[in-house]
């Protein structure tokens, strides 16, 4: 059930208003210009904004508009992107930019519908850039936005469930305040980062105190609900470290890889005719849903070097080995 007319006015006044005296001075919050929005929202995605905050700049410097981006290659992107996982979204993101810089007026988007035509946008970001860069009246949907309106409508269903994204969908959009679209949705989503949050919500800060119906029937801490996750999956890979004078070989990842699909890496034991010697070292890391164990070892190359691979000078390693999971053992 929808909230009546009045209680979504005094919802919105009251959280603009809160959201204007508290607003975190994030670095995409000084201006709304749609290139830094939507490089913003992308790394956003799946990762932390204590990770981000420090790459962000970083990438802009390097990167300071959309041609620029466009022009660059995509190993330059990658490297920029190093250490926020999930490279998918910077080749997507570089993809989406050649498309902008191609179009005859070279101008953004400016609708939900443009953004969503782009690779690698989604409804969120699509809503996401559209309202902050463009004033236009779509509201976006993550976890911190389906959290709040889940306690603040005491929605009881399990959050995870299409039909409730639906249902949900429908409430963030009736909530949104179609003056101020940009920055309702930053608001919603601030109060869920900031406030609102999964454990200990801060119920007695919230500028909605005594109009959310999850504290009122003491459910705050229950809800969302939310159904079972995928349980991660075990993966146990055996990477070579094969040295010819100071150089070492890599291996260029194919399209079909469970994981860093087209990265550089170290070579896997079972692709690689090599004499295996011993143990370096064992590393542990996650990367999506995958609970990853390395075994390194020291080899030495059989036979003819395999197309797919590549001597690479040590000084240059970190050119090539972008993923995080790489670059520890690098470190190690």
């Amino acid at each position: 059930m929808n909230p009546p007319a009045p209680l979504t006015a005094l919802l919105r006044r009251r959280l603009l208003s809160w959201y204007a005296r508290s607003a975190r001075p994030l670095p995409w919050r000084r201006d709304a210009d749609p290139f830094r929005v939507w490089v913003a929202e992308t790394m956003l995605q799946q990762t932390t904004m204590a990770a981000v905050q420090p790459r962000y700049e970083d990438f802009l410097r390097r990167f300071p508009d959309v041609r620029a981006l466009a022009r660059a290659r995509e190993s330059e992107v990658l490297r920029a992107w190093a250490g926020l996982g999930y490279y998918a979204r910077a080749r997507n993101l570089r993809s989406a930019a050649r498309l902008i810089a191609a179009r005859p007026d070279g101008d953004f988007p400016r609708d939900r519908d443009g953004w969503l035509d782009l690779p690698g946008v989604g409804r969120y970001i699509a809503a996401a850039v559209a309202s902050i860069a463009f004033g236009r009246p779509y509201a976006v949907l993550d976890g911190n936005v389906t959290r709040v309106i889940c306690r603040l409508l005491a929605i009881r269903a399990d959050a995870r469930r299409p039909a409730t994204q639906r249902r949900l969908e429908t409430l963030a959009q009736d909530l949104l305040d179609p003056r101020h679209p940009g920055d309702w949705n930053q608001a919603v989503m601030e109060l869920g980062e900031v406030v609102c949050t999964p454990q200990n919500p801060k119920c007695g800060a919230c500028p909605l105190g005594g109009l959310c119906a999850a504290k009122e029937m003491g459910l705050q801490e229950r809800l969302p609900l939310l159904g079972p996750r995928i349980a991660p999956r075990d993966l146990n890979l055996t990477c070579l470290w094969i040295e010819r004078g100071s150089r070492i070989l890599l291996w260029k990842r194919g399209p079909d890889e469970l994981l860093l699909k087209g990265h550089w890496g170290l070579p896997e034991a079972e692709r690689m005719r090599a004499r295996i010697g011993p143990r370096v070292q064992t590393l542990r890391h996650s990367i999506t849903r995958y609970r990853i164990s390395v075994s390194l070892r020291k080899a030495e190359l059989i036979g003819p070097r395999p197309p797919q691979t590549r001597w690479v000078a040590r000084s240059r390693l970190k050119d090539f080995l972008v993923s995080s999971l790489w670059l520890k053992l690098l470190r190690d």
